[in-house]
């Protein structure tokens, strides 16, 4: 009787461990084909967009040069000055611009004044800004004006390997963005330029405690690592050798946002794929979820941050209903690569506002490059290996819509 019990147990395990492994290798079978059927859409895509290159670069080549006005006129206002005017009367022309359509008016004579303030404005209170994942500085310039202070962490030529959200924000992205968002006439970004500053005589005396809790000296120079959930002692940002510390000074926008996850978010976990990155049709599951009107602004946020090559718009804010283009610092990180997913909007959704698709047309025949290599003091912040990829971005975007035209009959 014993030995029949200790038979039948014996019988009931090993049954027990062949279920186990043919339902194991059957459930890893299936995990590998749904990897591959889901996986394969996305590359496919990409490939498909990369075959239009050729016949698009032919035809873009031929297109007649454009005299464009508008940048010429943004241009003279950014580099004008005007004498004897209080900074605080200025603030507040500054703010009356914004609104759900512009943070800043491209046609205002005063522009280059404002852009001359945020440069060298005394700085009367300094505070650490805690929103966001990396060290910024909260400053209070003469006039009661607040801006935004991203430091230099990387020499410019600095390439950043790995994911496309790798490294620490880049100040020359935040600063590109600014005078590429008048280049492509969505004027969302907020007035932004570089800024040199010294930590012991123009942030230490007017600094808060909580901002001089978070500086110290290191090899006779002084450093800061602010408060953020990035933000540790042993990881700050040091003043150079002449002792200043150089980055981009933006206007802070005092207006309510509202805070969205972006349908298009990365998993930020090495391997882990996002439901968007693994389906071909996912703007299928995203439409009714959002207006065509949001839609058609995400798909125009997705083409300005795949000429910078911003790929980490994990959120998106909203101004009175209009995407805004906040948080521009992760582009610019490798000028050779291309990392054609962030398009995932626009080839995805097959959707394209006609005044996108007139304007990125009207900056073909190298009128993009002619207009990045206009701004005032580029090189300080931009390399030519960025210019040129961001050209051929623009063909890549020309491509795209190319491949939704065969796709959809709604494309402009």
């Amino acid at each position: 009787m014993v030995i029949r019990t200790r038979k039948t147990l014996l019988m009931f395990f090993i049954a027990l461990i062949v279920v186990f492994t043919l339902t194991s290798l059957c459930f890893i079978k299936i995990l590998n084909r749904a990897e591959s059927v889901t996986t394969t859409p996305k590359i496919k895509v990409h490939d498909n967009i990369l075959n239009e290159l050729p016949f698009i670069q032919n035809k873009f080549k031929r297109r007649h040069y454009l005299n464009d006005t508008t940048w010429d006129n943004f241009l003279k206002n950014t580099k004008s000055l005007t004498p004897n005017v209080k900074a605080e009367l200025l603030w507040n022309e500054v703010r009356s611009w914004v609104s759900k359509t512009q943070f800043y008016d491209a046609t205002s004579p005063h522009l280059g004044t404002v852009l001359n303030l945020l440069k060298s404005a005394k700085i009367i209170k300094a505070d650490v800004d805690t929103r966001g994942t990396q060290l910024k500085l909260l400053l209070t310039l003469e006039g009661h004006q607040q801006v935004v202070f991203k430091p230099k962490w990387y020499p410019i030529d600095k390439v950043i390997d790995g994911p496309v959200y790798a490294g620490k924000d880049r100040y020359g992205s935040e600063i590109l963005a600014f005078y590429l968002s008048a280049i492509l006439q969505k004027p969302l970004t907020p007035l932004t330029t570089e800024r040199n500053i010294s930590l012991s005589k123009d942030i230490v005396p007017v600094a808060t405690k909580r901002l001089l809790s978070t500086i110290f000296n290191h090899k006779s120079v002084l450093c800061v690592y602010g408060k953020c959930f990035y933000c540790k002692r042993n990881d700050p940002v040091c003043e150079d050798d002449n002792n200043m510390l150089s980055g981009a000074v933006s206007l802070n926008i005092n207006a309510t946002f509202i805070y969205h996850r972006s349908p298009w978010q990365r998993t930020y976990k090495k391997g882990k794929l996002a439901l968007w990155e693994t389906l071909d049709n996912y703007c299928q599951f995203i439409k009714p979820k959002l207006s065509t009107r949001n839609l058609l602004d995400l798909v125009d946020a997705a083409i300005f941050d795949f000429l910078i090559q911003n790929g980490d718009r994990h959120h998106y804010e909203t101004f009175d209903g209009n995407i805004i283009l906040l948080d521009n610092g992760k582009g610019l990180g490798n000028p050779y690569t291309h990392h054609l997913d962030i398009l995932a909007p626009l080839y995805q959704c097959c959707m394209l506002r006609n005044t996108t698709w007139t304007r990125l047309q009207q900056l073909s025949s190298g009128l993009l490059r002619s207009h990045l290599e206009s701004i005032p003091n580029i090189w300080n912040f931009v390399t030519k290996p960025h210019i040129n990829a961001i050209e051929h971005r623009l063909n890549i975007i020309y491509a795209a819509v190319k491949f939704c035209r065969n796709r959809s009959k709604g494309m402009p």
